[in-house]
């Protein structure tokens, strides 16, 4: 510990000589040592801040300064600190909670007096009689370990250079796990932060750092006071990070990453994307970037995708490969990066008032996102992919029995998972999409200006949000927000035409809603109807504007226009609106489908047969049929990743369903392998390579194809102009861990010992837990269960991406009953991250009888036990594994 940096060192060793301090280390049960066992507050003893608790402070405190120091070099364990917390209090006359999870607290004083530490491992309780209306000064020293789980501070060390990185991820509630501190979104301040690290790390925070030396082997970084700022958004990253530095039009940037990392980052093209992001935000929005400098640090282990901490954003390693980047991997990196910088201004300099607001941070940056890739990168189809990737998981998730409104109360951090999903991102995207096109894309922009200019530095409602689009509009929004953000659910298009000798006579657009959620909407969309010229080929469509609510929208065309052979009643995708698909329909698109002259017209229709088979309206056998006779002359690279995703999930589907698929995936696995493996050997381009031989090992599981994979892997057969890299390698010992090789511990051992990196280390615990061997299996199993046997949530979520894949549901039902036994216990321990991998990947659909009986009663005996991340993952698996039981009883 650094005596004296911010001033309460030497006051709180004092303090301890005179036995006046009690130190409070908190237990397993979250108790604190010396504490006493009865709490003074009425807050529930929690890793966790309630809704309530969370008003009553905000209504109380303001004003809110943190001086902060934290000492990375003392200890591999913990890190150490102190902070000084200054607010103003209107109230003092009940006792006051400061949040700081799973530390220990050496001392506190309040406005300079030295009390008893009341801490009970997740928040410290300061007494009414220490406080004073009016300013206010809070000092804390404390310590806490170092975190494994991608949460808190993490800390991570390289295995194959020893060289040890940290790096902080503070969303939702975990700011309290680097700093004690009033962690809760609408209480923003100022930070002030001081950090002594090693002498040879860069250390980075939101404020501009400088650094000066402090001992032999340490250096002390100060960096400036931040602006007024959630503490979800803070940060502190440190290590011996390679450091690349550019200059974005008078912004300084610079990018981040492991040094043995370090020459797989693609740089130059990471750079120009934020280079051209920066610029277009700020003319977009009509502010400039508001937060002097912009990092981007690449850290491994990361829990999600990526975090917008102010001005030092953090991303996991996935976007960073170890061979040369096809086109998705490409665009998927343009837009995390793009979605990230989006919330520098909607979500960081205008924050939300509480959790609720959540999806407005992460719809809006989602949407936007697309507005930038098609604006400033080579993604200009970016809408294109939007509906293939984010309506998509949309769809899938708004289908679930857990589905909520895009607007929903949120009574804890402990829920965040209700709200952490594809209706926060996915569908409040394409809701947002439909705003714009509703209200007018310059109104819509005007809007977004005019409320982050007013609320700078603050934190909003909703309705602050939707006041400046209808002022924006001159339109009254209120009918609109109620049906679209406080109700459930998605709609279905149809079309029902009316044909004579004379041509089309009339058309009707027909809208349904589930049972469950039976809520007809609005929707501004394009109708295009395409017709067939005297050869039979199909023509453009003509296309016309419509706005339909209610179940039936009549239309009157215009007389002499031909009886269209097909209708899409969703063109250019501007509605959040699945279209079903009639017979006669279907049937068209047989032969006509390839014939279709836009693309995204063309993904629509392909879809919506995708949805009729998963809905068992048609066979998948058929359904693969279609899309494989759609690659033939496909020129779309996007519609050519859409056919191979969606096969590969059609085969995954059918293995689950075995017996009753074994005639279809007999007959249709050798073509398929071959099929994909040619395509890619032949492919003109790299991107339809990979696409094709991601198929290959998305579908291999013949005898011949495994053993083209075990060719690839020994380098007997080759893939031309494709590189079988170390990560390639990899996902080619998987497939054959799975499929039962009898040599798979030679071939694993031997791969682990040429690959040392954090990501062969992983890769190799996913393909020991693949192996079909039920002791194998159980000891796997037992080892997620007891976490403190296998740490780091990295390592357990690589050990779930193997257990059960697709062509081993027996032995998944095997083990079934175990799985979902530990669910009540680890609901008491496990964090809400590490029971959303475990309840969703290990258990996928087994489409059985058994299965379903097992999770419907563990629901029946165990669902007021279960906290709401497990209870929401079991009942969406326990309807997932009804739906394909209902599919396997229509193959019978």
């Amino acid at each position: 510990m650094l005596e004296g940096v911010l001033g309460i060192g030497r006051a709180l060793a004092a303090i301890m000589i005179a036995s006046l301090l009690v130190a409070c280390q908190p237990d397993r049960a979250g108790h604190g040592i010396g504490a006493d066992d009865k709490t003074t507050t009425s807050r529930n003893i929690a890793d966790a801040l309630d809704r309530q608790t969370a008003d009553s402070r905000k209504a109380r405190i303001s004003g809110v300064e943190y001086d902060l120091y934290v000492d990375v070099h003392s200890s591999t364990e913990k890190f150490s600190g102190e902070v000084t917390v200054r607010f103003e209090l209107t109230d003092p006359s009940s006792d006051l909670n400061i949040d700081f999870g799973g530390g220990t607290v050496q001392g506190v004083l309040v406005n300079g007096n030295p009390i008893r530490v009341d801490y009970n491992g997740f928040f410290l309780t300061l007494p009414s009689g220490t406080l004073q209306s009016g300013a206010n000064s809070v000092a804390v020293e404390f310590e806490h370990s170092y975190d494994e789980d991608g949460t808190g501070l993490h800390r991570f060390v390289d295995p194959e250079d020893g060289l040890i990185y940290l790096y902080t991820y503070l969303w939702p509630y975990y700011a309290n796990r680097l700093f004690p501190a009033f962690d809760q979104p609408n209480l923003k301040a100022e930070i002030s932060l001081t950090v002594r690290a090693p002498a040879e790390w860069t250390v980075v925070s939101t404020g501009t750092g400088t650094a000066e030396p402090y001992d032999d082997d340490s250096t002390l970084w100060r960096f400036s006071t931040t602006p007024k700022m959630s503490t979800y958004v803070f940060s502190l990253h440190a290590g011996p990070y390679m450091v690349w530095e550019d200059d974005a039009d008078g912004v300084p940037i610079r990018l981040m990453a492991r040094q043995s990392l370090a020459k797989f980052v693609a740089v130059d093209e990471w750079f120009d994307v934020t280079k051209r992001g920066l610029e277009y935000y700020g003319r977009y929005f009509d502010i400039p970037y508001p937060f002097g400098k912009y990092d981007q640090l690449i850290v491994p282990n990361f829990t999600i995708g990526a975090m917008e901490n102010i001005a030092a954003v953090t991303f996991a390693e996935r976007y960073v490969q170890r061979q040369v980047s096809d086109r998705t991997e490409r665009e998927s990196r343009a837009s995390v990066i793009l979605h990230e910088m989006a919330h520098m201004w909607f979500g960081n300099l205008v924050t939300h008032d509480w959790w609720n607001g959540l999806w407005l941070n992460e719809s809006f940056a989602t949407q936007t996102a697309a507005m930038a890739l098609l604006e400033t990168t080579e993604f200009t189809d970016a809408w294109h992919g939007f509906f293939t990737n984010a309506k998509r998981r949309a769809y899938e998730r708004d289908s679930r029995v857990t589905t909520h409104p895009i607007e929903l109360p949120v009574n804890s951090t402990a829920d965040f998972f209700s709200v952490f999903d594809a209706i926060t991102y996915q569908k409040g995207s394409s809701v947002l999409k439909q705003l714009a096109h509703y209200v007018g894309e310059e109104n819509y922009r005007r809007g977004v200006s005019a409320y982050l200019k007013k609320h700078s530095y603050g934190s909003t409602e909703l309705e602050d949000f939707i006041g400046h689009q209808e002022k924006s509009a001159a339109i009254d929004l209120d009918a609109w927000s109620d049906e679209w953000l406080y109700q459930p659910g998605f709609n279905t298009l149809s079309v029902s035409v009316d044909c004579g000798s004379d041509g089309l006579r009339s058309l009707t657009v027909l809208q349904t809603a589930p049972d469950e959620h039976p809520f007809l909407r609005h929707h501004q969309l394009d109708v295009a109807l395409y017709s067939l010229d005297d050869t039979g080929k199909l023509l453009p469509g003509d296309v016309f504007s419509l706005e339909i609510e209610g179940a039936k929208t009549m239309v009157d065309p215009p007389s002499g226009r031909p009886c269209p052979a097909l209708v899409n009643p969703n063109h250019k995708d501007w509605a959040y609106a699945r279209i079903a698909l009639d017979d006669r329909t279907v049937e068209v698109l047989r032969e006509q489908l390839s014939d279709i002259p836009e693309p995204l017209t063309r993904s629509i229709f392909l879809t919506a047969l995708f949805d009729r088979a998963m809905a068992g309206d048609m066979s998948l056998a058929d359904y693969i049929g279609h899309a494989m006779r759609l690659a033939k002359n496909e020129q779309n690279v996007r519609i050519q990743q859409q056919i191979s995703s969606s096969i590969v999930a059609a085969i995954d589907l059918m293995q689950r369903l075995r017996p009753e698929t074994d005639d279809a995936l007999a007959s249709l696995l050798p073509e398929l392998e071959l099929q994909s493996f040619r395509y890619a050997a032949d492919a003109t381009t790299g991107d339809l390579k990979r696409i094709w031989f991601n198929t290959f090992i998305g579908v291999v599981s013949t005898e011949t194809g495994v053993a083209t994979v075990r060719a690839l892997l020994n380098g007997t057969t080759e893939m031309p102009g494709l590189q079988i890299s170390a990560d390639i390698r990899w996902v080619l010992l998987i497939i054959l861990s799975r499929n039962g090789v009898a040599d798979i511990d030679a071939l694993l051992a031997a791969e682990s010992s040429s690959d040392i990196s954090d990501f062969g280390a992983k890769s190799s615990l996913t393909a020991n837990a693949a192996m079909p061997d039920e002791a194998t299996k159980a000891k796997w199993l037992s080892e997620l269960q007891n976490p403190e046997n296998l740490t780091g949530l990295a390592r357990q979520r690589a050990v779930m991406a193997g257990l059960f894949p697709s062509n081993q549901t027996a032995l998944q039902l095997e083990l079934l009953g175990q799985v979902l036994d530990a669910l009540p216990e680890l609901s008491k321990t496990a964090d809400p991250y590490f029971m959303s991998s475990y309840a969703s990947v290990l258990l996928t659909p087994m489409c059985l009888p058994e299965s379903g009986a097992l999770m419907q009663k563990a629901l029946d005996e165990h669902a007021d036990q279960l906290n709401s991340t497990a209870l929401r993952f079991l009942r969406e698996a326990h309807q997932a594994d009804r739906e394909c039981l209902a599919l396997r009883s229509v193959l019978q």
